[in-house]
Protein backbone atom coordinates (compact mmCIF):
# COMPACT_ATOMS: atom_id res chain seq x y z
CA UNK A 1 0.00 0.00 0.00
CA UNK A 2 1.40 3.79 -0.71
CA UNK A 3 0.49 6.69 0.26
CA UNK A 4 1.55 9.87 -0.56
CA UNK A 5 2.34 12.28 2.65
CA UNK A 6 3.76 15.69 1.72
CA UNK A 7 5.17 17.93 -0.97
CA UNK A 8 8.87 17.33 -0.80
CA UNK A 9 9.73 21.31 -0.67
CA UNK A 10 11.28 21.16 2.02
CA UNK A 11 13.68 18.14 1.95
CA UNK A 12 15.92 20.29 0.33
CA UNK A 13 18.51 18.51 -2.89
CA UNK A 14 18.29 19.12 -6.19
CA UNK A 15 15.90 16.66 -7.35
CA UNK A 16 11.88 17.26 -6.95
CA UNK A 17 10.91 15.10 -3.81
CA UNK A 18 8.41 13.57 -1.42
CA UNK A 19 7.23 11.22 1.25
CA UNK A 20 5.69 8.79 0.33
CA UNK A 21 4.07 6.04 2.71
CA UNK A 22 4.45 2.08 2.45
CA UNK A 23 3.52 -0.56 3.66
CA UNK A 24 2.51 1.68 7.41
CA UNK A 25 6.31 2.83 6.73
CA UNK A 26 7.71 6.74 5.46
CA UNK A 27 10.20 6.42 2.04
CA UNK A 28 11.33 9.30 0.55
CA UNK A 29 10.87 8.93 -3.45
CA UNK A 30 12.97 11.05 -5.73
CA UNK A 31 11.73 11.60 -9.19
CA UNK A 32 13.47 12.33 -12.46
CA UNK A 33 14.04 16.12 -13.62
CA UNK A 34 13.25 17.17 -17.33
CA UNK A 35 16.16 17.93 -17.95
CA UNK A 36 17.90 14.42 -16.70
CA UNK A 37 19.28 12.65 -20.13
CA UNK A 38 19.79 9.14 -17.94
CA UNK A 39 17.50 7.72 -15.85
CA UNK A 40 19.43 8.89 -12.39
CA UNK A 41 16.46 7.15 -10.38
CA UNK A 42 17.29 3.84 -11.65
CA UNK A 43 21.25 4.60 -11.79
CA UNK A 44 20.54 5.44 -7.96
CA UNK A 45 18.91 2.39 -7.05
CA UNK A 46 21.26 -0.27 -9.19
CA UNK A 47 24.54 1.37 -7.20
CA UNK A 48 23.02 1.71 -3.62
CA UNK A 49 22.25 -2.07 -4.21
CA UNK A 50 26.06 -2.85 -5.73
CA UNK A 51 27.24 -1.05 -2.93
CA UNK A 52 25.32 -3.93 -0.57
CA UNK A 53 26.89 -6.54 -2.05
CA UNK A 54 30.40 -4.88 -1.54
CA UNK A 55 29.55 -5.04 2.10
CA UNK A 56 28.22 -1.66 2.62
CA UNK A 57 25.46 -1.09 5.18
CA UNK A 58 22.90 0.97 2.64
CA UNK A 59 19.49 2.70 2.90
CA UNK A 60 16.56 0.33 1.39
CA UNK A 61 15.67 1.54 -2.31
CA UNK A 62 12.84 0.59 -4.60
CA UNK A 63 12.07 1.62 -7.84
CA UNK A 64 8.62 3.08 -8.44
CA UNK A 65 7.41 2.57 -12.07
CA UNK A 66 6.00 5.92 -13.31
CA UNK A 67 3.86 6.40 -16.71
CA UNK A 68 6.99 7.90 -18.42
CA UNK A 69 10.26 7.76 -16.09
CA UNK A 70 11.41 5.68 -12.93
CA UNK A 71 11.23 7.15 -9.68
CA UNK A 72 13.42 5.78 -6.74
CA UNK A 73 12.16 5.25 -2.65
CA UNK A 74 14.26 5.27 -0.18
CA UNK A 75 13.35 4.35 3.15
CA UNK A 76 13.81 6.26 6.15
CA UNK A 77 16.54 5.47 8.23
CA UNK A 78 15.58 7.80 11.13
CA UNK A 79 12.25 6.35 11.82
CA UNK A 80 11.02 3.25 13.78
CA UNK A 81 7.35 2.85 13.80
CA UNK A 82 6.09 6.19 15.06
CA UNK A 83 9.80 7.17 16.53
CA UNK A 84 11.67 9.67 15.39
CA UNK A 85 15.63 8.79 15.37
CA UNK A 86 18.10 12.01 15.97
CA UNK A 87 20.21 12.40 13.46
CA UNK A 88 23.38 14.98 12.69
CA UNK A 89 25.28 15.56 9.34
CA UNK A 90 28.84 14.62 9.35
CA UNK A 91 29.45 18.16 8.48
CA UNK A 92 27.89 19.39 11.72
CA UNK A 93 29.36 16.81 13.96
CA UNK A 94 33.06 17.98 12.96
CA UNK A 95 32.04 21.50 12.95
CA UNK A 96 31.30 20.78 16.48
CA UNK A 97 34.60 19.32 16.97
CA UNK A 98 36.49 22.21 15.54
CA UNK A 99 38.08 24.46 18.18
CA UNK A 100 36.98 27.97 18.33
CA UNK A 101 38.10 30.53 15.24
CA UNK A 102 39.19 26.84 13.41
CA UNK A 103 38.41 25.65 10.39
CA UNK A 104 36.77 22.21 10.74
CA UNK A 105 38.39 19.07 9.33
CA UNK A 106 36.22 17.71 6.79
CA UNK A 107 37.31 14.66 5.81
CA UNK A 108 37.04 11.12 6.02
CA UNK A 109 39.81 10.16 8.78
CA UNK A 110 38.31 12.84 10.91
CA UNK A 111 34.75 11.35 10.74
CA UNK A 112 36.18 7.76 11.69
CA UNK A 113 38.10 9.41 14.65
CA UNK A 114 35.31 11.43 15.73
CA UNK A 115 32.73 7.74 15.29
CA UNK A 116 35.52 5.71 17.37
CA UNK A 117 35.25 8.75 20.02
CA UNK A 118 31.78 9.15 20.18
CA UNK A 119 30.47 5.91 18.64
CA UNK A 120 28.43 3.12 20.71
CA UNK A 121 31.60 1.16 22.44
CA UNK A 122 29.35 -1.74 23.18
CA UNK A 123 30.11 -5.00 20.88
CA UNK A 124 32.93 -2.99 18.97
CA UNK A 125 30.06 -1.04 16.87
CA UNK A 126 32.30 1.75 17.05
CA UNK A 127 35.04 0.02 15.39
CA UNK A 128 33.14 -1.58 12.68
CA UNK A 129 31.35 2.15 11.69
CA UNK A 130 35.13 2.81 11.33
CA UNK A 131 35.50 0.56 9.04
CA UNK A 132 32.63 0.66 7.62
CA UNK A 133 33.18 4.40 6.79
CA UNK A 134 36.37 3.41 5.12
CA UNK A 135 34.58 1.16 3.03
CA UNK A 136 32.14 3.89 1.65
CA UNK A 137 35.47 5.93 0.99
CA UNK A 138 36.98 3.51 -1.56
CA UNK A 139 33.87 2.52 -3.07
CA UNK A 140 32.94 6.28 -3.57
CA UNK A 141 36.24 6.44 -5.06
CA UNK A 142 35.79 3.60 -7.24
CA UNK A 143 32.32 4.58 -8.54
CA UNK A 144 33.12 7.54 -9.42
CA UNK A 145 30.72 9.44 -6.96
CA UNK A 146 32.35 12.98 -5.88
CA UNK A 147 29.27 14.32 -4.18
CA UNK A 148 30.50 12.96 -0.89
CA UNK A 149 30.26 15.76 0.88
CA UNK A 150 29.97 16.07 4.42
CA UNK A 151 26.67 16.61 4.32
CA UNK A 152 25.32 12.81 2.55
CA UNK A 153 26.97 11.12 6.12
CA UNK A 154 25.36 11.09 8.73
CA UNK A 155 25.02 9.80 12.56
CA UNK A 156 22.11 8.87 14.72
CA UNK A 157 22.00 9.51 18.31
CA UNK A 158 21.30 6.38 20.64
CA UNK A 159 19.76 6.08 23.81
CA UNK A 160 22.58 6.17 25.71
CA UNK A 161 23.76 9.71 23.83
CA UNK A 162 26.22 8.14 21.40
CA UNK A 163 25.97 7.75 17.79
CA UNK A 164 25.95 5.11 15.25
CA UNK A 165 27.06 6.04 11.32
CA UNK A 166 23.53 6.07 9.21
CA UNK A 167 23.66 3.38 6.27
CA UNK A 168 24.74 4.67 3.51
CA UNK A 169 22.81 6.93 1.31
CA UNK A 170 22.59 9.05 -1.85
CA UNK A 171 25.53 7.16 -3.80
CA UNK A 172 25.65 7.63 -7.53
CA UNK A 173 28.19 7.90 -10.22
CA UNK A 174 28.99 11.44 -10.86
CA UNK A 175 30.07 10.81 -14.55
CA UNK A 176 32.37 13.50 -14.21
CA UNK A 177 35.69 12.34 -13.56
CA UNK A 178 37.09 15.38 -11.36
CA UNK A 179 39.20 13.08 -10.12
CA UNK A 180 38.85 13.94 -6.50
CA UNK A 181 36.13 13.70 -3.72
CA UNK A 182 33.87 16.32 -1.86
CA UNK A 183 35.32 15.48 1.69
CA UNK A 184 39.23 15.13 2.08
CA UNK A 185 40.63 11.69 1.66
CA UNK A 186 44.03 10.80 2.78
CA UNK A 187 48.11 12.55 2.54
CA UNK A 188 47.15 13.51 -0.77
CA UNK A 189 44.01 15.73 0.18
CA UNK A 190 40.58 14.92 -2.39
CA UNK A 191 42.67 13.47 -4.56
CA UNK A 192 40.60 9.81 -5.86
CA UNK A 193 43.07 7.66 -5.74
CA UNK A 194 43.28 4.70 -3.85
CA UNK A 195 46.80 5.22 -2.49
CA UNK A 196 45.41 8.18 -1.31
CA UNK A 197 42.66 6.22 0.74
CA UNK A 198 44.71 4.11 2.24
CA UNK A 199 47.57 6.57 3.38
CA UNK A 200 45.61 7.25 6.47
CA UNK A 201 43.98 3.74 7.33
CA UNK A 202 45.09 3.92 10.76
CA UNK A 203 42.35 6.54 11.17
CA UNK A 204 39.72 3.84 10.44
CA UNK A 205 41.50 1.60 13.01
CA UNK A 206 43.02 -0.43 10.08
CA UNK A 207 46.63 -1.99 9.97
CA UNK A 208 48.27 -2.12 6.07
CA UNK A 209 47.22 -5.76 5.18
CA UNK A 210 43.57 -4.97 6.76
CA UNK A 211 43.06 -1.90 5.16
CA UNK A 212 44.25 -3.90 1.43
CA UNK A 213 41.80 -6.27 2.14
CA UNK A 214 39.16 -4.45 2.40
CA UNK A 215 40.09 -2.23 -0.68
CA UNK A 216 40.18 -5.64 -2.78
CA UNK A 217 36.73 -6.68 -1.39
CA UNK A 218 35.28 -3.69 -2.73
CA UNK A 219 36.85 -3.80 -5.96
CA UNK A 220 36.00 -6.93 -6.82
CA UNK A 221 32.48 -5.87 -6.24
CA UNK A 222 32.84 -2.99 -7.88
CA UNK A 223 34.04 -4.95 -10.89
CA UNK A 224 30.71 -6.60 -11.45
CA UNK A 225 28.66 -3.50 -12.40
CA UNK A 226 28.13 -3.75 -15.65
CA UNK A 227 26.06 -6.94 -15.43
CA UNK A 228 24.31 -5.78 -11.93
CA UNK A 229 23.36 -2.60 -13.78
CA UNK A 230 21.78 -4.61 -16.70
CA UNK A 231 19.94 -6.99 -14.26
CA UNK A 232 18.69 -3.78 -12.93
CA UNK A 233 17.22 -2.85 -16.06
CA UNK A 234 19.18 0.06 -16.80
CA UNK A 235 19.56 0.65 -21.21
CA UNK A 236 23.06 0.19 -22.58
CA UNK A 237 22.72 3.55 -23.70
CA UNK A 238 23.10 4.05 -20.08
CA UNK A 239 25.95 1.80 -19.23
CA UNK A 240 28.14 3.13 -22.07
CA UNK A 241 27.79 6.63 -20.70
CA UNK A 242 28.96 5.38 -17.67
CA UNK A 243 31.60 2.95 -18.44
CA UNK A 244 33.69 5.81 -19.90
CA UNK A 245 34.23 6.75 -16.33
CA UNK A 246 34.08 3.83 -14.58
CA UNK A 247 35.87 1.66 -16.97
CA UNK A 248 37.81 4.52 -17.89
CA UNK A 249 42.12 4.14 -17.41
CA UNK A 250 42.31 5.65 -14.15
CA UNK A 251 39.70 3.97 -12.11
CA UNK A 252 39.95 0.45 -14.28
CA UNK A 253 43.31 0.35 -13.52
CA UNK A 254 43.11 1.61 -9.86
CA UNK A 255 40.43 -1.43 -9.66
CA UNK A 256 42.23 -3.88 -11.19
CA UNK A 257 45.91 -3.38 -9.12
CA UNK A 258 43.21 -5.27 -6.22
CA UNK A 259 41.44 -7.45 -8.54
CA UNK A 260 43.83 -8.62 -11.15
CA UNK A 261 44.04 -8.67 -14.54
CA UNK A 262 40.88 -10.08 -16.51
CA UNK A 263 41.62 -13.80 -17.78
CA UNK A 264 42.24 -13.62 -21.76
CA UNK A 265 39.30 -15.05 -23.99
Amino acid sequence: ERRMLAGGGSLGGAQPKALIEIDGEEWVIKFRRRDDPLDSQLIEHATMTLAAQAGIRVAETRVIPLARSNAVAIRRFDREGPRRIHGISAGTALRAEAAAGQEPDLSYPALARLLRRVGVARDGANLRDARELFRRMVFNILMDNTDDHEKNHALLRQTDGHYLLSPAFDIVPGAHGLGYQSMLVGDAGAESTLDNALSQASAFGLKPNAAAALVSEVAHGVAGWKPHFRRHGMPDAGIDLLAAYLDGDRLRSQRMAFTGKPKKR
